[in-house]
């Protein structure tokens, strides 16, 4: 469910602030806005070091990540500063205040390094097609007035020099010629070539220092990563020093943030509902004056969602999509889950991908001890959908024959093909019916008992649709009243889908009506991609597998190469799939089903109270 909010304003003496602010922060439950932005010289200070402790933890987590990937291959170049092949560096000896100066200062020397190494390439690059060249000897003979130039043409480009001008060619490409040119006397401009070029000027120095610095700086770069993967032992007492350098940030902006009227100043914000007593409580004992008052609708109002154990794993698509209800939306979960599950089902629809899945989540759940149960009891259920699904399509990675077991276990109804489509076609009419029945129910709760016959026309219209649905795409027989039940649920939602206060607002909604109910016709066909993607799925393996079967298993070339291929297939299917439900289980969610439900998904601001990291 989404949790009420009340509104809270909160007033102090301004020489209680950082005492009101520090006390707010225990009590971890106020979720603060800004009455004005934060601003202030301390705050920058606090911001600019967050900022830096933050690109700190970066490098370091970088390093170490190179360290484990790197494995032996960098061990004798680790342990000459405290690393070892066989393990993790030895800790540093540094407390995270020189631990961060440390790490700051190697990376801005990187920075610097390799600003200045890709410098150099540009300049090795660029005279890379000249070939070796005494820069001392160019000079003398400008000295002793024999002008020489280096130049480049294209490739194609026939070059004449004229009298007294010497050109040879160092290099020629298809696409480019690098020459030089000899002149016995000064020249004030290039000489006519008979063709475009380009002058390349002598290089200030010569390339072998280029080359020499270069090396040098590239030495430079392994010895400071080495240092770095050393430096990264001491990773987690830097990241626990930035926790409380972005405590005191949050601190300090709420502090910078709050009004200020003469010597009281003030903080707004939302607190749950029942969170409320404790803030009475702390406010009765340090002498503040708080004010408790309901959000208005247009307050950008926290979303916090308080779900039972078994709608909660549905929060793994909320926060994966970063979509979620309004404050003044309804909690859609209980409803999402089981028919995205089935949806994602139908859509990957293969048994041998699911118990994948379900492997793959128990590994991962395994190893990843520190990611939150509910994202591992979504892929079950997701999993266990698709296996079920799987298993009575008899679809297991494509395979033409099963075994007479696994046979056994299929329902012929289902491999209809018919029969799956107005299968989908009745999914999508429940799955509506429920937006519907659902309006109903809140009209009768809120005794909006003008706007409950419109939801009776629309349930109405919804079944009446899907059977003009399945008599359209698959000409089967509709009831012989079909025309007169639409006509009537049509009639019920123009009369009653409004107020008479609000038709004076909105009547535009009554003109769009006939667009209205194309679209809710729509909507239902639009179930039927449930069986094309899943149907394209099974025909793209079944295609791979005949090629496989094709080049045979007769030799261990051929063998190999089917192998691969079906490898190859699985693996492109298994993307597909993927981005099957991305696109069509979560669109019949949060697009037919939510505009039936009249949701828009209006929770861009989630709850999150003041509180310290540290003492979370």
């Amino acid at each position: 469910m989404i949790v009420r909010m009340k509104r809270l304003t909160l007033l102090c003496l301004a020489g209680d602030r950082d005492d009101t602010v520090r006390r707010l922060a225990e009590l971890g439950v106020v979720h603060v806005t800004d009455v004005r932005p934060p601003e202030g010289a301390r705050l920058d200070e606090i911001r600019g070091r967050d900022a830096e402790l933050r690109r700190a933890l970066d490098a370091l987590a970088a390093a170490e990540a190179d360290r484990r990937k790197a494995g032996g291959r960098r061990g004798s170049r680790a342990a000459a500063y405290g690393g070892t092949a066989a393990g993790p560096p030895a800790a540093t000896g540094l407390g995270p205040e020189e631990l961060a100066t440390e790490t700051l200062a190697v990376i801005a020397r990187r920075r610097e390094l390799g600003e200045r190494s890709a410098a150099q390439r540009r300049e090795l690059a660029r005279y890379e097609g000249f070939g070796e060249f005494d820069l001392g000897t160019a000079r003398q003979l400008e000295e002793a007035g024999v002008s020489v130039a280096l130049g480049v043409a294209r490739g194609s480009a026939q070059l004449a020099a004229p009298d007294g001008v010497l050109l040879t060619v160092l290099r020629r490409t298809r696409e480019t010629q690098h020459f030089c040119l000899v002149a016995d006397a000064a020249w004030t401009a290039p000489p006519d070539l008979g063709a475009d070029y380009e002058v390349v000027p002598w290089p200030e120095r010569p390339l072998q220092e280029t080359r020499d610095e270069l090396a040098a700086a590239q030495d430079e770069e392994q010895r400071l990563a080495g240092r770095l993967q050393v430096l990264a032992a001491g990773r987690d007492d830097l990241a626990a020093y930035a926790e409380q350098v972005g405590d005191a940030l949050r601190v300090e902006e709420v502090r910078s943030g709050m009004g200020r009227a003469d010597q009281v100043v003030y903080l707004a914000g939302y607190v749950p509902v029942d969170a409320c007593e404790a803030v009475g409580v702390a406010s009765a004992e340090r002498g503040w004056g708080v004010v408790f008052d309901d959000p208005v609708p247009g307050d950008d109002v926290p979303v916090l969602l308080r779900q039972s154990a078994w709608v909660r794993p549905v929060r793994t698509v909320f926060d994966f999509l970063h979509i979620y209800p309004g404050y003044w939306e309804w909690d859609v979960g209980w409803i999402f889950l089981p028919f995205f599950s089935l949806f994602f089902a139908m859509i990957v629809g293969d048994a041998g991908y699911a118990m994948l899945l379900l492997g793959l989540t128990a590994v991962l759940q395994w190893r990843l001890q520190k990611v939150p149960s509910h994202v591992f009891h979504m892929m079950y259920i997701v999993g266990a959908a698709t296996l079920v699904w799987g298993v009575i399509n008899g679809t297991y990675f494509g395979i033409p024959v099963l075994p007479p077991a696994l046979e056994s276990l299929q329902v012929s109804w289902v491999q209809d093909r018919d029969n799956l489509i107005d299968l989908c076609f009745f999914i999508g009419a429940l799955h509506l019916t429920f937006a519907h029945v659902w309006n109903a129910v809140t009209c009768v709760r809120d005794r909006a008992w003008s706007k409950f016959p419109a939801q009776v026309g629309w349930l109405i219209v919804v079944w009446s649709l899907f059977f003009l649905a399945r008599q359209a795409v698959l000409g089967r027989g509709a009831p012989s009243f079909l025309l007169y039940s639409l006509v009537l649920g049509i009639v019920l939602v123009a009369l009653f889908m409004k107020t008479s206060r609000e038709f004076k607002e909105s009547w535009i909604d009554h003109a769009l009506l006939p667009l209205t109910m194309i679209s809710s016709f729509v909507d239902i066909l639009s179930y039927i991609r449930l069986f094309a993607v899943g149907y394209a799925s099974v025909a793209v393996l079944a295609a791979f597998n005949e090629m496989a079967a094709s080049i045979g298993f007769d030799s261990v070339l051929t063998a190999v190469s089917a192998s691969l291929l079906l490898l190859f297939a699985n693996a492109l299917n298994i993307v597909l799939a993927g981005l099957g439900v991305l696109v069509h289980a979560v669109r019949l969610n949060t697009l037919e089903f939510s505009t039936h439900k009249g949701l828009a998904w209006q929770g861009y601001t989630l709850y999150t109270p003041f509180k310290r990291r540290e003492s979370a």
